[in-house]
């Protein structure tokens, strides 16, 4: 099997390369980085795209530095909303799992630029942190609460949302500052974000979160 998708990568069609990426995150074999590093550096779009995904799949958190060097060439080069391989590329990285991605997002998350296309890109780079943090990365949940302090509403609330996430296998492990946070956001004066913070309370309550039973108890 090893050979098999050894051989997809060094000649298969693209279709091919992306139906072996399964097979990929469950072998993990050494043998696969040279190829993989070898195409995320190439100059085939989709080929690029295959490589992040599947380093994502193997969770070497070594594919780190090279998913970010991609990373930092697709904004300088980006036209229009983030591109395929650019959000192959950030999800790769949130399935890594490694939290030293909060501090390398936090320019472009925290930037004067707020114009639709870097929303989009927010977005994308929020749910990356998000599933860091659902695997226990402290930077990557304080980065998730600094935002909820955005001036834009729309980061304000995907943050939110992410943060919920972040909890859901562990929800009573929540801090109480953060969870104070999202209970004062529910009066926060954009509409969406009242809304995010009470739906991330509803989903932390749902998967057994003590403290946010209670606030709608006192409902």
């Amino acid at each position: 099997m090893i050979q098999d998708c050894l051989s997809i990568m060094k000649s298969g069609s693209v279709e091919d390369l992306f139906e072996i990426i399964p097979r990929i995150g469950v072998l993990r074999d050494r043998r696969f980085h040279r190829p993989l590093l070898e195409l995320l550096r190439g100059k085939d779009a989709r080929r690029r795209e295959f490589a992040a995904y599947a380093m994502g799949a193997m969770g070497d958190r070594e594919f780190l530095e090279p998913l970010k060097e991609v990373f930092l060439e697709t904004c300088v080069r980006r036209e229009g909303g983030p591109q395929a391989l650019q959000v192959a590329v950030i999800e790769a990285i949130g399935a890594l799992g490694d939290d030293a991605a909060a501090e390398f997002f936090l320019p472009v998350l925290t930037g004067d630029q707020v114009g639709r296309d870097r929303i989009r890109l927010c977005k994308c780079i929020l749910d990356s942190l998000g599933a860091i943090a659902q695997q226990g990365g402290p930077r990557s949940l304080e980065v998730l609460v600094k935002l909820t302090r955005h001036r834009n509403a729309e980061i304000r609330a995907h943050s939110l949302s992410e943060l919920a996430v972040a909890y859901w296998h562990r929800p009573n492990e929540i801090s109480d500052d953060t969870l104070n946070r999202i209970i004062e956001l529910v009066h926060d004066r954009s509409s969406i974000v009242a809304e995010s913070a009470l739906a991330a309370l509803q989903s932390l309550a749902d998967v057994g979160c003590t403290r946010a039973e209670k606030f709608f108890a006192a409902d």
